[in-house]
């Protein structure tokens, strides 16, 4: 698997030239007239966003480019935006050979009538990641899903439906990879039955009959410019819906209208849960058990912000790579890139023993990342990048570094949707006739919810539906040391981590102790604590007052046995016991179409463990997304991947229960 190139572009009469396809990325007589005429006019946008009964207006693209389609569409809808106040635009694009953020740049610089998006998306663009990369623009009212992959890869991954198609991307006669068959099939199963649209400047027979094969009607329309023809098309079939491979992971849409959400906890997925639907117009209310938000897990000073690679590319390496990417966007948005909040200084990771040098070459070797995500370091330049000696080689990620997860989260929850109730001990949670939630706080209050989200980490399982959720607690100690004579350029992590200082402290470790419920900081742990910062940074560790009395911080991570979080509605595990049983006899049993049993509108959100900066924002994204009927930004294998009832069916699978 090789990773993802960037386009190689030439210019030619002021207009991109792609050398790969021997063509224009538009037209060079009138990009935007083009755009208009094949693709925006052609659907009617506005009007058809406008009388949208669910406030959401989806487009899937063929071919981002350099974006000049998803601009019209926008300068389109925003001169009719009095109209679509309410309505939310989701704009999914794919794109195996993405321009480099220096060509990025150079084509939006063509279009200055565009530049308050553009330059939106210039300080959101991702490097060349293969994946799904979400950027938020105008506050939430906009949504730019990048796939950066194949178009057919890249649908086969997706499960929502569009409104309408734009099938870009260079001509069939060069770009034949693209226009084939099973596209088409694709494009089908993400489309409504006498709702979905579709454009093409293409009236090429191979993809004018793979269309109409697959339900569309097709109509041939006059061409732009020197382009003699162009076709739409409107999806009307009668196919039946395939039942879903795996029906358990499916999301039953809610009949109640979600506007007003409690969730439980008040730590790095309560707060970024909090931000993705508080955008999105829903009201919010944080009940927080402790003084103030961020006092158990997500309460260190500092934490690293990076994604540890496989050598290996597998879901949960996507989903942490991806993860760290969207992170850095959140961080950016809300402006924490202060050197105080958050600081992008790189990270190191040294190989501190044979083992994980063979690991990090066997990751080189797959070539599946560019340098500018992680590149190899010998131990000189390691040295020379920290700013102090190290004996170990390692892998630098240039785009990481730490945040602080307190001053983040006081960033997210500032909007007037959201409401913040300290010293809120939730006892117990019920769900009334009305399908609606009644939370009891320990003081004998009671409040009344659409939707109840539980992101309290390990806390989750004091509630009865939730009782048996296989979450285990690692206890985590880190240490506080004052910083002396050595300073510190980049995050450093080998079998523990440290930050460079903030305010005149450094902050490092950590244990991971299974089992051990000891709150308060231990000797033990403090000195192994030194000893793992002695090992990979010795001048540094030598350079500390380690006799002096130090601080420090205890928590205990909420994990779950795949490493990977919960999130998503919350699974009632008698039912899916019943519904599911022939599990234990057949793994590949063919189910009757039938709901998942889920608790409707009780969800979670928790299982991080150390690794919350990365996964609590796409996570939260992912959930508002559910909750509010809208597409998610992950594709359904790592939906699926993250399902509270994952445990469940595979206890099935393998007759434990």
């Amino acid at each position: 698997m090789n990773s993802i190139q960037n386009s190689i572009i030439s210019w030619k009469d002021h207009t991109p030239f792609s050398d790969r396809f021997e063509d224009y990325y538009y037209n060079s007589d009138g990009g935007v007239k083009e755009s208009l005429h094949v693709f925006v006019n052609s659907h009617a946008i506005p009007s058809r966003a406008h009388t949208n009964q669910r406030s959401l207006f989806c487009i899937n693209e063929t071919g981002f480019g350099t974006g000049l389609n998803f601009y019209c569409t926008l300068q389109t809808i925003q001169a009719a935006r009095h109209n679509l106040e309410r309505t939310t635009l989701h704009f999914f694009s794919t794109e195996l050979f993405p321009l480099s953020l220096q060509d990025f740049i150079k084509t939006t610089k063509l279009f200055p009538q565009f530049s308050n998006i553009t330059s939106q998306i210039i300080l959101q663009y991702p490097p060349a990641i293969k994946g799904f990369h979400r950027i938020i623009l105008d506050g939430g009212q906009i949504y730019l899903t990048l796939i950066i992959d194949d178009s057919l890869a890249a649908y086969r991954r997706c499960w929502h439906k569009a409104d309408a198609w734009y099938l870009d991307g260079f001509s069939p006669a060069k770009n034949s990879s693209m226009w084939q068959p099973e596209l088409f099939t694709q494009i089908a199963r993400l489309s409504s039955k006498q709702q979905t649209t579709l454009a093409t400047f293409s009236a090429a027979g191979v993809v004018r009959r793979g269309l109409q094969e697959q339900g569309f009607i097709i109509k041939k329309h006059p061409g732009f410019g020197k382009k003699r023809e162009m076709i739409t098309g409107i999806f009307d079939a009668d196919k039946p819906i395939p039942k879903p491979d795996k029906p358990w992971f499916d999301y039953n849409s809610s009949a109640l209208v979600t506007k007003h959400v409690a969730i439980i906890g008040g730590g790095l997925s309560s707060c970024t849960t909090a931000e993705a639907l508080a955008r999105r117009g829903v009201k919010v209310t944080i009940f927080e058990s402790a003084d103030d938000i961020c006092q158990f897990a997500s309460g260190n000073l500092q934490g690293a912000l990076y994604a540890k690679l496989p050598s290996k590319p597998t879901l949960s390496g996507e989903f942490h790579l991806t993860g760290l990417e969207y992170s850095l966007r959140v961080l950016t948005i809300h402006q924490c890139f202060d050197g105080k909040t958050a600081e992008q200084c790189g990270v190191l990771q040294l190989a501190t023993n044979s083992k994980e040098e063979s690991q990090h070459q066997d990751l080189l070797q797959q070539d599946v990342y560019s340098s500018d995500v992680v590149r190899w370091v010998n131990a000189i330049e390691a040295s020379e990048l920290a700013g102090t000696y190290t004996p170990f080689s390692g892998l630098f990620f240039p785009r990481a570094g730490w945040v602080d997860p307190k001053a983040f989260c006081e960033k997210l929850i500032t909007s007037s949707n959201i409401t913040l109730k300290l010293r809120a001990n939730v006892s117990s949670i019920e769900q009334l006739a009305d399908q609606h939630w009644q939370l009891h706080t320990s003081d004998g209050q009671t409040f009344e919810f659409d939707a109840v989200i539980l992101a309290n980490a390990n806390s989750a399982k004091q509630f009865a539906q939730l009782d048996q959720t296989p979450t285990k607690a690692i206890r985590g100690q880190v240490t506080h040391a004052p910083e002396k004579k050595q300073q510190l350029n980049t995050v450093v992590c080998g079998a523990g981590y440290i930050c460079p200082s903030q305010q005149g402290t450094f902050c490092f470790g950590a244990s991971f102790n299974l089992q051990d419920s000891e709150e308060e900081l231990t000797a033990k742990d403090q000195q192994a604590n030194i000893a793992k910062l002695n090992k990979v940074l010795p001048d540094l560790a030598a350079s500390l007052e380690t006799t002096d009395v130090l601080t420090g911080k205890v928590a205990q991570r909420c994990s779950t046995p795949d490493y990977l979080p919960m999130v998503g509605p919350a699974p009632i595990r008698d039912q899916y016991i019943t519904q599911y049983q022939k599990l234990n006899k057949d793994k590949n049993w063919q189910f009757e179409s039938a709901p998942a049993p889920n608790y409707s509108g009780l969800y979670i959100n928790i299982g991080h463990g150390s690794k919350g900066l990365i996964t609590c924002p796409l996570s939260a994204e992912h959930l508002a997304s559910i909750i509010t009927n809208q597409p998610s930004p992950l594709p359904k294998d790592l939906s699926n991947a993250l399902h509270p009832a994952r445990f469940i069916i595979k206890q099935l699978i393998r007759r434990a229960i």
